[in-house]
């Protein structure tokens, strides 16, 4: 070959393989992964762990596997965000070469390169952010390992699960604590640093994935300022197969807690026992406060002990429903025996507190900038909190929401008076005329740019899914399709979801 021959193949080689991966047929791939994914929960369902060991090798090492985990990686949230080898799979020839470096054999996996995001309380919770490609080999083997954790999961679990939210978490919460023969105490659990204690000794006995790979990935260590740091205990936050692991090793929950009252079922229903549980977050009901102190706190304190990990006495504690609870940013509380369910407090100053550092910070953009920063954080609230009793909290958000902007425009002309400054920054829409919206170029009666309104927010009952229910098992394939059926139209016409 000559040398103007082999720089064209050179040149070409990038082309060739960009054409592979944007030629994929995905709708055949996410096909032969789900068929795989099937296969593995009905051999975990059947107890038979070599088939699954099995499925799960044909799997990882299977070319769809391989490039629905690449395909994962690199259009999540955190595509742009390097390891500490600073690289990232933007185009569609690195994804490609990238699917093609995951193999198991030669596997080492990098350090991780740790950062830090600010948590409600005011400290700081720490990430580890792996390399593209250990990203992509923890999405391989999440894909493995997932239809053996919904299988085995808690009924009552539903963080960081398919087809789960907080918004079922809630609704639990809800259908346990309304009636009024309802249990009246509740045991708030939290568990300290829970991802940062996990023992390594017990995943690597009991969750079931190859374990050459899942030790590298425990072990890996991370890097702070330059220097490289052992990994002793815990799992990465940051990881993406980090939440599914820390869920498996928190199944068993519930059992744990009926069990400390005995193992027929009526001594469990006359203590009033029941489990909801987000992700590290959980709450415990019982008849009594002794049921919940004597009994139950101590079977979940050994629970915990046996993962490595234990509860924070500050933060566990029991309440009366008549003092409430809060619970993934909403307060449950019985008010002259009836059950309402709130936006939490903190929750509403947590809002406010963003809204009123953006308003600040942006003192000299236009309207229409400040518009569209602050749209999407109080949408996204009034969203969260839609399903609960919350028009009150609307009202009142809009309210102060108001008054911060008012202030805003008055401070931008300390000169003009507030007529003038009204007709400035204010529209009539409907039967409201202080509407905080810019003015269309050729039709002042046209707003461009509206701010959004909480209280425009329909409130609409969550509808729960299905303890038992998960999308690897065929049997829940047509209510699940029904309930995603139902969920878009709920989206589109405001309709009345499906049970």
């Amino acid at each position: 070959m000559t040398a103007i021959g082999a720089e064209a193949s050179v040149a070409g080689a990038p082309a060739r393989t960009a054409q592979l991966w944007d030629q994929a047929n995905w709708s055949h791939i996410e096909a032969a992964v789900k068929r795989l994914q099937v296969r593995i929960a009905k051999a975990t369902r059947e107890g038979r762990w070599g088939k699954v060991q099995a499925l799960q090798r044909l799997l990882s090492r299977s070319h769809s596997g391989k490039m629905l985990a690449v395909k994962r990686v690199t259009e999540n949230r955190g595509k742009r965000t390097p390891g500490v080898d600073g690289k990232i799979w933007s185009s569609s020839a690195a994804r490609w070469n990238g699917m093609m470096s995951l193999r198991h054999r030669g596997y080492r996996a990098m350090p991780l390169r740790r950062v830090f995001i600010p948590k409600s309380n005011g400290k700081k919770r720490p990430l580890g952010i792996p390399c593209m490609r250990c990203r992509a080999m923890q999405s391989l083997w999440k894909l493995a390992l997932e239809p053996i954790a919904e299988t085995l999961a808690d009924p009552n679990s539903y963080g960081f699960r398919p087809e789960r939210s907080t918004a079922d978490a809630i609704e639990q919460c809800f259908i346990t604590l309304a009636k009024r023969a309802s249990p009246m105490w509740i045991l708030e659990g939290d568990i300290r640093g829970c991802f940062d204690n996990f023992s390594h000794s017990w995943f690597l006995e009991h969750i079931p994935m190859a374990k050459d790979v899942l030790s590298r990935w425990l072990q890996a260590g991370y890097i702070d300022e330059g220097t490289l740091f052992a990994t002793l205990a815990g799992t990465p936050q940051g990881g993406i197969i980090s939440p599914v692991i820390a869920n498996m090793a928190l199944d068993g929950l519930e059992a744990a807690v009926y069990a400390s009252v005995g193992p027929a079922k009526l001594a469990r229903s006359k203590a009033q026992l029941n489990v909801v549980r987000y992700a590290d977050d959980f709450v415990v009901t019982g008849v009594s406060r002794d049921v919940l102190e004597l009994k139950v706190l101590p079977a979940v304190r050994q629970f915990m002990a046996g993962r490595g990990l234990e509860l924070s006495e500050e933060k566990t504690r029991l309440t009366n429903i008549t003092e409430g609870f809060d619970f993934l940013g909403q307060n449950v509380r019985k008010y002259d025996g009836k059950l309402l369910i709130k936006p939490a407090k903190k929750s509403l100053q947590s809002l406010l507190d963003k809204v009123s550092e953006i308003i600040k910070s942006n003192a000299s953009v236009t309207q229409s900038a400040l518009i569209q920063k602050l749209n999407p954080v109080i949408r996204g609230w009034a969203m969260y909190h839609r399903h609960v009793v919350a028009k009150a909290s609307f009202s009142s958000i809009d309210s102060h929401i108001w008054n911060r902007l008012w202030r805003w425009a008055r401070r931008r002309h300390p000169n003009k008076g507030a007529r003038w400054v009204r007709s400035r920054y204010f529209r009539v829409n409907g039967d409201r005329s202080w509407d905080f919206a810019t003015k269309n170029s050729a039709d002042d009666s046209i707003s461009e740019f509206r701010l959004f309104r909480a209280q425009t927010t329909p409130i609409m009952r969550h509808v729960k899914i299905r303890g038992l229910a998960h999308p690897f098992d065929p049997v829940w394939a047509t209510y699940f399709a029904r309930r995603r059926t139902a969920k878009r139209a709920v989206k589109l016409f405001g309709a009345t979801p499906w049970c």
